[in-house]
Formats: structure tokens, sequence, C-alpha cells
């Protein structure tokens, strides 16, 4: 159990450190929104890509797992966008709950506690499902975001801005690259591991950023929301992915990809939600309820499914 601790733990540590260089005032200028726009368009690309270009999509196993597993995403982000939808909130605030119930922290955290948990020859399948919660997610989470966000709607402009976007673009190049053989050319070799350092500073850069934009922020007034994001996130949908597997599974683990359902939110809606000019006191706060929550609730699931 305190293994599962100790793996939160560094997110919390870099998240103070930036909440600490904001309070000593090490940094000038509007840092944080800089280092968000780092995060969204270059290092979060490189993450999905990379994350992506191994994957052999040819294998009938492969398939399968992807194929429950976005069901089980898709049936689950439905049942949101209806509920969302019907709540009477502003439709800003229904874009910033989305964003934050959807994504989890299935690259940085989750991979990491399929390690500690399961062991390693459980880590390639724990980066599959991982990639196929984060990545659905994001995407279907630009289409929202615009829809609720922008006042005169275009399903035309909507598209295009959509298939502009740098993570959506990123999703598409992983796919193409997992089929071009890299055995023997050092120059894609190269470019594979330049990506590779790249995508590996998101989440350190997102979280710093992140804790330097909590400085004097955290809202005590969105705790509701806060706690109906966490409740959606980390119970309704490990609950459905448990649902899905059961009955499109035949029978087949269910714990990875549970355990990945119940991630806390992803750092990288902090991101988007910057970029947005959505809520982001609201998503901040989502981040660091949800995570500190996962302190109590991954341990507790760890221990029913191993």
């Amino acid at each position: 159990m305190l293994s599962t601790i100790f793996v939160s733990l560094p997110i919390f540590f870099i998240v103070f450190a930036g909440w600490l260089f904001q309070k000593m005032k090490i940094m000038q200028g509007d840092w944080v929104h800089q280092a968000n726009a780092f995060a969204y368009y270059v290092a979060l690309p490189a993450l999905i890509t990379v994350s992506l270009w191994g994957v052999n999509f040819r294998s009938p196993e492969i398939l399968s797992l992807l194929g429950v597993s976005a069901v089980s995403m898709v049936v689950f982000l439905a049942l949101l966008f209806i509920v969302l939808s019907v709540w009477k909130v502003s439709r800003e605030t229904k874009a910033a709950l989305f964003l934050t119930a959807a994504t989890g922290n299935t690259l940085y955290m989750g991979i990491a506690l399929v390690e500690a948990g399961f062991g390693k020859d459980h880590v390639p399948a724990g980066a599959l499902v991982g990639n196929v919660y984060l990545i659905i997610p994001l995407v279907l989470s630009m289409l929202v975001v615009n829809y609720w966000h922008t006042k005169e709607h275009s399903i035309k402009n909507e598209l295009m801005e959509f298939l502009k976007n740098p993570l959506v673009l990123s999703m598409v190049l992983g796919v193409v690259l997992s089929f071009i053989p890299e055995a023997g050319s050092a120059i894609i070799g190269s470019i594979k591991k330049t990506m590779t350092m790249l995508g590996s500073t998101s989440s350190p850069v997102a979280l710093f950023a992140l804790g330097g934009f909590l400085y004097g922020k955290f809202l005590k007034k969105d705790l509701h929301l806060v706690i109906s994001i966490a409740t959606i996130k980390m119970i309704l949908f490990p609950l459905i992915v448990f649902g899905t597997y059961i009955y499109f599974g035949k029978g087949g683990d269910v714990e990875i990809p549970v355990l990945l359902a119940s991630m806390p939110v992803a750092v990288t809606t902090f991101v988007i939600a910057e970029k947005f000019k959505l809520n982001t006191a609201l998503v901040g706060n989502a981040i660091v309820f949800a995570t500190i929550l996962s302190f109590i609730t991954t341990p507790i699931i760890l221990l029913l499914l191993r």
C-alpha cells in the first residue's frame, strides 16, 4: 500500500515546487502561460506520438483490447455529456467539468501503478489501455470544449479546428508511424529518441506550471464541483469499465482497465483549460483534490483487484 502512495508523491513535490517558485517570485513575467504553451504544442503531442508509435495494431489481441477499452470510454463520455447537458451550470463550467471528469492521469501515474501492483509483464497492456483512456477523451474534449465554449457554432469551423489540433495530429502521426519499420534506420531511431525526451517533459512542466498558478488561488467555493468531478472520474467510470469488460471481454482480465479508469484527473487538463481560457481555478483544484483522494482510493482498488 505504501508503494502506491510513493508513486503519487512526486506529483505533489513538483506542484509544490512551482507554488514555491511563484511565492518567492523567482520567475518573473507570465511564465505559467509560456510553460503551458510548451506542454500543449510540443511536449504532450510528442508523448502521444511516441506512445502509439510502438503499438502493434495488427495483433488480434491488441485490437480486441483496444476495442473494449474504446467502447467503455465512449459509453462513459456519452453519459457524461448527457448529464452535463441538463446540469444547470454555465457553458464554460460544463466544458471544464467534461474535460476534467473525462481525462485521467493514466500515463504519468497509471503505468507506474500497474508495474507496482501487477509487475513489469503487465506494463505493455497498461500502456495501451492508458493511451486509450487518455487520447480518446482528450480528442473528444476538443470538440466538446469548442461546442460549449464558443457562442456561434459552425460544424465546418469546429471540424477544421479539431483536425488542426496538435493533439489530434499527434495521434494520427503515432498510428501511421507504428506501421513503418524502424529497424536499421539511425535517423528514425534518433527522431524517436528526441520525441521521447520531449514527451517525458509534459507532466513535469504541466505540474510545475500548475503549482505556480495555484499560488493564492485555491477556491473553496468550487468544492462541490470538485467533489462531483472526482466522484464521476474515480468511481462512476471504473464501474462502467468493469461492466463493459465483463460483458464484452467475456471474462477477460479486468484488473488493469479498472485500475487505470480510477486514476485522478490528468495534469494535461490544466494545460488545455489554460489554452481555451476555461475555469482554470476549478480545473487546478480538481487535479489537486482528485490526486489527494487517490492516496486513499488507489490502495483500496489494488487491494480488491489483486
